[in-house]
């Protein structure tokens, strides 16, 4: 099954994290980055003064069920120390199970589409670079993306690297 996940970081080695994060991912063997997108930076929204955000989106191979790739995306940012002191707080690594093919999922760990998703220009940008042609609700993400203005979002030189696979 085709997924996509959300990575983000603002708080220390931002782009450094988020490839960690790639290559954690990659350890478990029923799933693969085939993907990464473009590296956004944006501001952090909710938090107060703290840096801003570096944005991604990594397509994935997996035979997870999406509760197991939930797990796993929880397990990595346990590994990377994220702390959870709140839902607008600042993270070292943020992995959010963005889309699971076209499937609806309605439970309580796990909302896909994400329940948001038309609401965040650092998640459909970047998710319009890997998959224009996915459907959001019956929309696709270019025309979802369309609706939103790149003008908070800025596009950097940096990328991140498939994992190597050995």
């Amino acid at each position: 099954m085709r997924a996509y996940l959300a990575l983000g970081s603002n708080l220390g080695d931002r782009l450094g994290q988020m490839q960690a994060a790639l290559e954690r991912l990659t350890l478990q063997p029923a799933l693969k980055v085939v993907q990464v997108s473009p590296v956004y930076e944006n501001r952090a929204v909710g938090m107060g003064e703290v840096d801003d955000f570096l944005n991604a989106i990594a397509a994935v191979d997996t035979s997870l069920e999406p509760l197991d790739l939930l797990d796993r995306c929880l397990m990595v940012e346990s590994e990377l120390g994220r702390v959870r002191s709140g839902q607008w707080a600042p993270r070292t690594i943020d992995l959010d199970v963005i889309a699971y093919g076209e499937a609806v999922i309605d439970h309580e760990r796990l909302q896909l589409p994400h329940p948001r998703i038309e609401e965040r220009d650092f998640v459909l940008h970047p998710l319009q670079a890997l998959a224009p042609d996915l459907r959001i609700r019956g929309q696709r993400v270019a025309d979802l993306a369309a609706t939103l203005s790149m003008d908070a979002l800025t596009l950097r030189s940096c990328e991140l690297r498939l994992p190597s696979v050995d």
